[in-house]
Parts: C-alpha cells; structure tokens; sequence
C-alpha cells in the first residue's frame, strides 16, 4: 500500500536563488557606490559656480553621463530595494523605497541633464562669448537646482522612514537604524566641523551598510 503520510515541511530559508539575486543587487550597490566616490573624488568640491576651465575639462561630459548619472541612479535604486526587503515588505518600506527610489532617479536625472547646458555653452564661440555663456548659466540657481534640492529633500525623507521601519522590523542590529540617522544628520553638519569629503563619505558608508544587512538578511 502506498504512503500517503505528510512529511513536514522543511523550515523557510531564502532560496539560493534569491540569495543570489540580492547578492547581485548588493555588488550593483556596491559598484555603484565607488562609481559615485570616484567622481566625487575627479570632480572635486563645488563651490557654487562652474567656470570654462571646469567645463572643458577631458571627459567632464562624459563622466556626467557614463559614471555619475547612472552610478547616482543604481545606488539609489539599489538602497531602495535593500529597505523594502529589511522591512520585510511592509507598507511603510515599500513606501520608503518608492521614496527614496523615484527621489533618486530624478536626482541623477537632474545632475546629468544639469552639466548639458555647459557643454553647449562652450562647444562654440570664442573665450570671451564661452565665459559670458557660462557666466550667464551660473546665475540662473533655479535651472535645475530646485529640482535637485526637491529630489534630495524626497531622498532624506524616504531614508528616514526606511530606517525607521527597519528599527520597527528588527532585522538589523539595534544600534544600526539610530546610528544611520546619526550619521545622516552629521553628514550634513560635516562640512562646518570638517571637509564636505567626510559627510560625502559617511553618507556611502551607511549605505553600503543597508545593503550589506539586506544580503545577510536574505540568508535566514
């Protein structure tokens, strides 16, 4: 007679590929992390104002469209889908992660199509009308930084919740969602006790953090 009993079901893991798939996502992040810190790094800090000898730096177009944007633009995305798996998909993360993932994309968007109206300002013409053309872009803040700062303002605050429903979830340590809010609020502070370099870099340590606790999440 064949048995017909019903064996247990073994204890839920995340599968392997699915490990293997936030394993990706975690080296995507990561990747796209010194992407953004090699560029911080070539660009150097910003003062404000572009001038000719920035814009016409070999490569600046380049690097704005090949490694920043799209190194802006994964990292977030990246981060994003790390905080709705350590909120175990709940609403508010998912929440957060639509937050911080739009915010993103419009950010890196932003910075890329910001550099374009400096490269045609000083693709012709001669020093004179190439300085006057980029002068007269540099007083014009609203040309994109009101939608830079409104995607940054939308970043800050999806990272928020995002921790907060981590610290809600607990699946990270409990010192890591208050200490990641800790570090948010001295990156900001950075640049008046020490280089803007030190927020920049705090900033992409807590990152990679989030995304190194998603990976080990997704062993349990």
């Amino acid at each position: 007679m064949t048995d017909l009993t019903v064996l247990p079901a073994p204890p839920a893991t995340a599968r392997p590929p699915a490990r293997r798939a936030v394993a990706v996502l975690f080296v995507v992040l990561l990747i796209s992390l010194v992407g953004r810190l090699a560029f911080a790094a070539w660009e150097g800090p910003f003062d404000g104002a572009l001038s000719v000898e920035d814009v016409t730096r070999p490569g600046w177009w380049p690097l704005h469209l090949y490694l920043a944007g799209p190194a802006y633009a994964l990292s977030f995305l990246a981060t994003a889908l790390m905080l709705v798996l350590l909120t175990r998909a709940s609403w508010p993360g998912i929440l957060a992660g639509l937050l911080v993932a739009g915010g993103g994309l419009v950010f890196a968007l932003a910075i890329t199509a910001e550099a374009l109206p400096f490269v045609s300002a000083t693709d012709h013409g001669g020093e004179e009308q190439r300085r006057a053309a980029v002068a007269a872009l540099n007083e014009q803040p609203d040309l994109l930084g009101s939608t830079i700062l409104g995607a940054s303002a939308v970043i800050a605050i999806g990272s928020v919740l995002g921790l907060v429903a981590v610290w809600i979830a607990r699946t990270t340590p409990g010192w890591f969602p208050p200490t990641a809010l800790v570090v948010a609020v001295l990156s900001q502070l950075a640049p008046s006790i020490a280089p803007a370099v030190v927020g920049y870099v705090l900033q992409l340590v807590v990152l990679a953090a989030i995304g190194w606790f998603g990976w080990t999440r997704s062993g349990r």
